[in-house]
């Protein structure tokens, strides 16, 4: 039996890049996805539906607003349920991008400044 052999100190593994078709790579994590779309529908839409809704069935202010609540409610608990059950990649995943994103934003502050 050969003990394993080291690998040169210049080759370092590097994690495999994070990529939406690698997390989310079953029918149920599939699922779970299209459930955390919904929620962000719903946590950012939450005010226009409420309100859509409470004109269309004839709701006062009050209840238009606890209607608003509902609905903002329900998109997160569809949010951290389905981020449960995609785990910590889909966290991971979601940090990167939005480091991207601020990473060109500051570089197009430092280019106009020049």
């Amino acid at each position: 039996m050969e003990p394993p052999q080291d690998r040169p100190k210049d080759q370092t593994l590097e994690p495999p890049p994070r990529t939406l078709k690698s997390v989310v790579n079953t029918p149920f994590k599939k699922a779970m996805f299209v459930v955390q779309i919904i929620s962000y529908v719903l946590i950012v839409g939450s005010p226009f539906i409420g309100g859509a809704i409470g004109g269309i069935l004839g709701l006062k202010a009050a209840k238009i607003g606890g209607l608003v609540f509902g609905i903002f409610l329900a998109g997160e608990v569809l949010f951290y349920g389905s981020l449960a059950f995609l785990g910590k990649e889909v966290v991971l995943l979601i940090r990167d991008k939005i480091k991207i994103w601020f990473k060109k934003k500051r570089g197009r502050k430092s280019d106009q400044v020049n």
